[in-house]
């Protein structure tokens, strides 16, 4: 019984994470010769090979190469094909109130056309355009290569009942502007009725249906009935609406049309960097993206009838078998249920002394403490090792395998010391001394790394004031069970009235907990062991499932934001416990409880030191970003390298002719400082930028060189500016006086970029023109091969030219001459 009592909760946990584990795992890759009417990651990955060979940003001449590999591609699967020329602008965001960006896009679109032209079309959405450095065989190459595998399978069908549109956007990455001028201007908006969009932000991992628009209860509600092995919760959706992130599909619900985001977004290593080549893409996760997003789509496709507007639901998959989704007054009625099982579990305590009043609140805050721990060691252990340094991110990023069981293990050794501390009670006085030493000294130690820290102090505090309340003698397994049920019921009813979409997380965890321990209170105390074993077996096999749920919500929300702040990981634990009390009560009955829960605590924090101390090797590379600056007004010329450290590629590189870089400011392309060295002026081509004024209009216009992948206009006016217009149309391009204005052009016209103002008042306008051109200068001495463990980043290896002006101006006086 002694081992039973020792194994039991050790058991559920691997159990229910290996069972996780399993449900995370992507689908084999159907080959090339599966059946027609399949989505094959075998026949995507032909295109993925084509397109994603090398870096084609928008602008590039690599993307004219993989603009003509589509057209052709379109054209042989016998779809009506048309490249659609716009102009899109992402406009000032609250994080950047007076930038802008601009591009000359190139959007092509295809159409499968359905037995009924007329009926609201469904659009495929992806984008094929990279960022400068990486070749995106993932973002978003494989979104590309699956709406082309897509169009392949529904062409092989029966005609769709209505147009499929299929929308290769250009220009997503520096500001979705594809998207925007499609959605913005483009007619053939007006005949989509609902839209699916690709994405990826990694290059492995199960795909997620992440993203939904309002009132798409019914939306939801076909997906789930179509896909195959669907993974999507409504948190996930809830949360994403409220958070800065963007992809194409923000357009698009912008202009109120429903729609479906689908991305995988593990191993994000190779988000944007040279990484995501073909060879590096996870074949299992194309497949998977196939797999839940052609039957979505098939269906959409071929229905009467679109889904209308119908109230969110709250959703989730079960371990990417099966999605479950109910209305909101359904997640009332699971809480309902929780709370009555809860109340019977107190009810038949309290009558049977089994517990009292005060050990129940002494259990509420013994499970507070318990969360506020698990959340405290996390975010300390992030701290420590340089989680939340942007040099370090990538690193982390590399060790993502590491990072995750580690912070596992932690976790669960911490929680398990906290309820092994509960149970038994803390020795007094002086044991509630050390352990508030103890949570002074780890919250104090998050300031250790990064400067002081408010949250960490917070959490060191709130585990001190939460152990005196809660340990001194122990606490029966009742009195912890009930405090946990109750505090989480009490979370999930402010969840579910705040961000009904978020409560599924609680709510499910909640139930199978509180439905355990009412089983046992009904009939744990019999006496015929057939029904005690029995009792065992479904308490054990309740832990397990919920252990399991939480696993897989938990790694997917870990891969997402957990190398932001790990701590978000204690969530889900905290989830589990209730679950898994009872049989962590009888773990820690045994004699060496402590040291079992302490060796899970070293093995965790090893794990997550040697993540944070190894630097990967040539399979998981760190990011470098060295550049060409020439300043054509002051005749200089510079490298330079933004990233915080200089790694030692980047400082030779920087150090040409023994050149010592330093860090610093340099206005206004480097706001902040960056590192710089001297280095020789090499002959460069100069853009054109002319000032000018022309009644009360200021006229400010440049004109690129050859192979200009970007031109920014900055400009700082005395006096605010009014009515903006690039090229004649109205712009919204925030100016202050006194401050920088920025307007960057992607693919600049070759004829030049003409930004104008109302500029009445007397004043001046200083300007600077930044042009972006792939490659080193002519002439630059040599730089060395980068070792195996380094790639580059941003603007890494280019040459960006830098000149200025500027204009003074007397008051505009109507009718008077300049």
């Amino acid at each position: 019984m002694k081992t039973i009592r020792l194994l039991g909760v050790w058991v559920c946990l691997l159990l229910g994470l290996a069972i996780a584990n399993l449900a995370l795992r992507t689908p084999p890759p159907l080959p090339a010769n599966a059946p027609a009417d399949q989505f094959s990651a075998g026949r995507a990955m032909a295109d993925v090979r084509a397109i994603g060979r090398k870096p084609h940003p928008i602008g590039s001449a690599e993307i004219v190469r993989v603009r003509d590999h589509l057209l052709s591609r379109i054209n042989g699967l016998g779809l009506k094909v048309l490249v659609r020329p716009g102009e899109g602008v992402r406009e000032a965001a609250r994080w950047s109130p007076r930038s802008v960006a601009v591009g000359a896009v190139q959007n092509i679109v295809a159409t499968l056309p359905g037995t009924n032209g007329d009926a609201p079309a469904v659009l495929v959405m992806s984008h094929y355009d990279t960022v400068h450095n990486s070749p995106g065989a993932a973002d978003d190459s494989a979104g590309v290569a699956a709406a082309l595998e897509i169009a392949r399978a529904l062409k092989a069908g029966p005609a769709p009942a209505r147009d499929v549109i299929f929308l290769f956007t250009d220009g997503e990455e520096p500001g979705l502007l594809g998207a925007e001028a499609f959605f913005a201007r483009d007619p053939l908006r007006e005949h989509v009725g609902v839209v699916v969009n690709l994405e990826a932000r990694g290059d492995a991992g199960r795909a997620a249906m992440f993203q939904t628009g309002p009132d798409s209860g019914d939306l939801v509600r076909l997906y789930a009935g179509a896909a195959r092995q669907p993974t999507a919760n409504s948190l996930a959706a809830a949360i994403y609406a409220r958070m800065p992130n963007d992809t194409d599909l923000t357009h698009a619900l912008r202009k109120g049309l429903p729609g479906l985001n689908f991305a995988f977004i593990d191993d994000q290593l190779a988000y944007h960097t040279p990484l995501a080549t073909p060879e590096h893409l996870d074949q299992g996760s194309l497949q998977n993206l196939g797999d839940q997003a052609l039957p979505a789509v098939r269906a959409l496709a071929m229905g009467a009838t679109l889904p209308s507007k119908s109230p969110d639901l709250i959703y989730s998959d079960v371990l990417a078998r099966v999605l479950v989704a109910y209305p909101v007054n359904v997640g009332w009625a699971i809480l309902a249920v929780a709370g009555v099982l809860i109340l019977f579990t107190g009810f038949r305590a309290l009558r049977g002394k089994a517990v009292t009043f005060v050990e129940i609140l002494r259990g509420i805050a013994g499970f507070l403490l318990l969360g506020s721990a698990a959340v405290l060691a996390l975010h300390l252990a992030g701290r420590l090792i340089g989680i939340g340094d942007q040099q370090r991110y990538y690193a982390m990023l590399g060790q993502f395998n590491l990072l995750l069981p580690g912070a596992g293990i932690l976790l669960i050794g911490v929680c398990l010391t906290v309820l092994t501390l509960q149970a038994r009670g803390a020795g007094g006085v002086w044991g509630r001394i050390w352990i508030s030493l103890a949570g002074l000294a780890a919250g104090g130690a998050c300031s250790l790394i990064g400067g002081f820290d408010q949250i960490g102090l917070g959490l060191g505090v709130a585990v001190v004031v939460l152990a005196w309340l809660s340990l001194g003698k122990g606490v029966g397994v009742f009195g912890a069970w009930l405090g946990a049920l109750l505090v989480v019921l009490g979370l999930a009813v402010a969840v579910q009235a705040l961000l009904p979409g978020g409560s599924v997380m609680l709510a499910w965890p909640l139930l199978a907990a509180s439905l355990a321990a009412a089983l046992v209170m009904a009939v744990g105390g019999t006496r015929d062991r057939r029904v005690a074993w029995v009792l065992t077996l479904v308490v054990a096999l309740i832990a397990i499932a919920v252990v399991a749920q939480l696993g897989a919500w938990g790694a997917w929300t870990f891969a997402g934001v957990g190398l932001t702040e790990p701590a978000v990981l204690a969530a889900f634990a905290i989830l589990a416990a209730p679950a898994l009390l009872p049989l962590a009560f009888d773990f820690a009955a045994y004699r060496w409880a402590p040291a079992f829960a302490g060796v899970a605590v070293a093995a965790g924090a090893g794990l997550l030191v040697y993540a944070g101390l190894d630097d990967g090797g040539p399979t998981r590379p760190q990011i470098v970003e060295a550049s060409h600056l020439a300043d054509l007004s002051t005749g200089t010329a510079w490298r330079v390298s933004p990233q915080p450290r200089l790694d030692p590629w980047s400082r030779v590189v920087l150090s040409d002719n023994d050149a010592r870089p330093v860090r610093q400011a340099y206005p206004p392309l480097y706001r902040e400082p960056v590192w710089m060295a001297p280095t020789p002026v090499l002959p460069v081509e100069r853009p054109v930028l002319s000032i000018d004024r022309a009644g009360d209009r200021l006229l400010v216009r440049a004109v690129p060189t050859a192979g200009a992948e970007v031109l920014t206009l900055r400009l700082r006016p005395s006096i605010a500016l009014h009515e903006p217009r690039l090229n004649g149309r109205p712009i919204a391009l925030p100016t202050q006086a006194g401050e920088w204005s920025s307007l960057s052009y992607h693919a600049p016209d070759p004829n030049g970029v003409t930004l104008s103002f109302t500029a009445r008042p007397a004043g001046k306008v200083e300007v600077a023109v930044v042009e972006i051109r792939d490659g080193w200068p002519r002439g630059v001495s040599a730089i060395p091969a980068k070792p195996a463990g380094l790639m580059a980043m941003g603007y890494s290896d280019k040459t960006i030219v830098l000149d200025r002006g500027a204009l003074a101006w007397p008051a505009y006086v109507e009718g008077a001459t300049e």
